[in-house]
């Protein structure tokens, strides 16, 4: 039995190599050192893994029948990256032309620059988000404790530690963790190399460390025929037959819509994707991976099941089974394994929040109450502080939501909690993608609408055992309603809670989107929008031009951008114009064109909604009338047909001449033979 002391001295000496590696990766980047070696697809690749410590260590799925649904963790964001070229690669071309930052900003670009939308995004996501992080801290709790023993665990040094003290000294360090490498400066495009870099260091030991557990289990078992033959004889089969059912289907569509859509995934795959063409790479090297990480789960399920005693965990057979065989240090690699699993969730995740708190809810207040001073690095403070204070609140969230639910039996069903709140934008992000008719009000109302069936159906039944009130609403409904129970809404019972949890959220989100949008008008922004967005690979890489006219001068602009980018960025950015303009940069004219180039900047760093009205402000509203857009907008339209007619003209004219070369030639020959006769 391993030394609690020991333990959590090797967890934090492996913190130690992360922070030693992440200040390595983005200091030699500063340099111009390791940027060819982080931007590698195949080092990236990795650092995109979605799944959680849980599964890494839970096999709660069993406990119901030896099936397949965990697979579904692993099959939907597979699906995805297989087809990124319909979804993922429109999504990066699209944040990379419009400088977006996290998943709310881009709802909230393509929705006419609603910062009401991105306010309600980053709330859901904040509070959604709280449960996902609490599963990783009783990830790494419950592990400690399979490793060390219960009896072992807070003796020693470690006297009066128990679950709730490991889970807030990791929650403590997390956060330290995360702002000294995650909130370092504020970056035009809010990518953080030396973080992924030790992101994808995690994600590489956690596969190191199940497939060693894999291989070890297999080994002792004798081979994978003689676990399945056991598991068999032992009546642990393979439930089939009930493998596609509701539940199964349901983790499967939101193992989707979490890739998409989940903060930390969208961080990553996204906004931290330095090429578009890097997808092609990860479209085979990220399923690779999902393959081998899932390839051992059920072996080591089954083995666990056949030959540890009936009260055994099986969360936690990864940890137990070589414990239980004597190879201490093979424990000790799986408890690493997990302990990085869930520490890079901890981290990107509270980044990617951080991110969307500052740019969506601080820096509207600081721009509607502060008044516009002439500090160049005010704003650029501002949002570091704004972040690392957002870490440490998104963290205790998490924290206290463990507090409340730490006695809950698995693991897994707290993940799934968080999945369906963050699905509730995957509608509303499609539409963003697709549909051009989709509407600001509509998706507003649709994620609203899901999040709160949400919030009644699947986040207040998870306190069920620390609340008798809650425990009395989910066995009776509100008032003595019975169709209203949080678990058999308008009397749809008998279903699985996460199935019911995400059928109500989801139907009325969607069918509010549609119906919503096919009512209600867009504004001329939403529509200037729309077409950006759903025709982002016709207008190739050309971001579209700013309407607005400038009363404000160069200078005006310039501390605009000095607030918020810095002196050496916003006079990097001028100087470029200037040049390109082929004037002195004092002489700058700031032309439209100008104007969204400076706002698309700003976007990276504060996002789309502040950035827009933040120039808004400074340009005095001198904006282009609907009729002048609208007038623009069809002599653009003219000019594209008039060049698909020249091109037509000009196709049947190289035909004519082709027929006229052919008859000519005819002509000759038949001078020829009359010359001949």
């Amino acid at each position: 039995m391993l030394s609690a002391d020991f333990v959590i001295a090797t967890a934090i000496a492996y913190v130690g190599l992360l922070f030693v590696l992440a200040f390595s990766a983005t200091d030699g980047r500063a340099n111009g050192r390791s940027r060819s070696c982080i931007l590698r697809p195949s080092i990236r690749s990795p650092s995109r893994s979605i799944a959680p410590a849980g599964p890494f260590m839970a096999q709660s799925a069993m406990r119901r029948a030896v099936g397949s649904e965990f697979l579904t963790i692993y099959l939907g964001p597979t699906i995805v990256f297989v087809g990124w070229y319909f979804v993922l690669r429109r999504s990066v071309r699209i944040s990379h032309l419009q400088r977006i930052t996290s998943v709310a900003d881009l709802l909230s670009s393509r929705f006419g620059k609603s910062s009401r939308l991105a306010v309600l995004v980053t709330c859901i996501a904040v509070i959604g988000i709280a449960p996902y992080i609490a599963l990783q801290l009783k990830a790494v709790t419950s592990s400690i404790r399979a490793v060390v023993g219960a009896s072992e665990f807070g003796q020693g040094s470690l006297a009066g530690i128990d679950d709730v003290g490991s889970a807030l000294g990791v929650a403590a360090a997390m956060a330290l963790f995360t702002i000294l490498f995650g909130t370092r400066h504020v970056d035009a495009k809010e990518q953080h190399h030396g973080v992924v870099a030790a992101i994808a260091f995690e994600a590489v030991v956690k596969l190191a460390a199940l497939v060693a557990v894999g291989v070890f289990v297999v080994f002792i078992g004798g081979g994978f025929e003689a676990i399945f033959r056991n598991a068999e004889e032992r009546g642990f089969t393979l439930d089939v037959e009930n493998t596609f059912d509701d539940r199964w289907l349901t983790t499967l569509g939101l193992s989707i819509a979490a890739i998409i859509c989940l903060p930390r995934q969208f961080q990553v795959t996204v906004v931290e994707n330095s090429d578009e063409n890097h997808l092609r790479v990860a479209g085979w090297a990220f399923p690779a991976y999902m393959m081998l990480m899932s390839i051992f789960i059920l072996p080591i399920a089954l083995y666990g099941l056949t030959t540890m005693p009936a009260d055994a965990n099986p969360d936690m057979f990864a940890l137990t089974l070589p414990m239980a065989a004597g190879q201490s240090g093979l424990a000790l690699f799986a408890f690493i394994g997990g302990f990085s699993s869930a520490t890079s969730m901890i981290i990107l995740e509270s980044i990617a929040l951080s991110i969307m708190v500052s740019n969506h809810i601080v820096m509207p207040i600081v721009l509607r109450f502060t008044p516009s001073g002439r500090d160049g690095q005010g704003v650029s403070h501002l949002l570091l502080v704004a972040r690392r204070f957002s870490i440490v609140l998104i963290l205790s969230l998490g924290f206290f939501y463990f507090f409340f639910t730490r006695d809950s039996d698995a693991l897994a069903p707290i993940g799934l909690i968080s999945f369906t709140a963050i699905a509730q934008f995957f509608p509303a992000v499609l539409a963003a993608l697709f549909w051009r008719d989709a509407s600001l009000k509509a998706a507003t109302a649709a994620i609203a609408a899901g999040f709160v069936i949400w919030v009644w159906s699947s986040f207040l039944p998870s306190f069920e055992s620390v609340s008798p009130q809650v425990a009395g609403l989910l066995l009776e409904g509100p008032w003595g309603i019975s169709w209203l129970r949080p678990e058999a809404l308008f009397g749809l019972d008998g279903f699985d809670p996460l199935t019911h949890a995400a059928f109500w959220s989801l139907s009325i989100n969607i069918v509010i989107l549609i119906v919503g949008s096919l009512l209600t008008s867009q504004s001329t922004l939403e529509r200037i929008r729309a077409n950006v967005f759903v025709d982002v690979f016709r207008r190739g890489n050309i971001a579209p031009s700013n309407f607005m006219r400038s009363a404000a001068t160069a200078n005006d602009l310039y501390f605009v951008a000095e607030r918020v980018l810095g002196e050496r960025r916003a006079a990097a950015l001028f100087e470029t114009a200037a040049r390109e303009s082929g004037v002195e940069p004092a002489m700058l004219d700031p032309s439209p064109e100008f104007i969204g180039r400076l706002e698309r900047e700003l976007a990276g760093s504060i996002g789309a909604a502040s950035a827009h009205v933040m120039l808004s402000k400074v340009v005095s509203g001198v904006e282009v009338s609907l009729e002048e857009v609208m007038q623009m907008a069809d002599e653009t339209q003219q000019v594209i047909e008039y060049s698909q007619q020249l091109e037509k003209t000009s196709a049947e004219l190289r035909s004519t001449a082709q027929q006229l070369e052919d008859a000519n030639a005819q002509l000759r020959v038949l001078d020829s033979q009359k010359d001949d006769f």
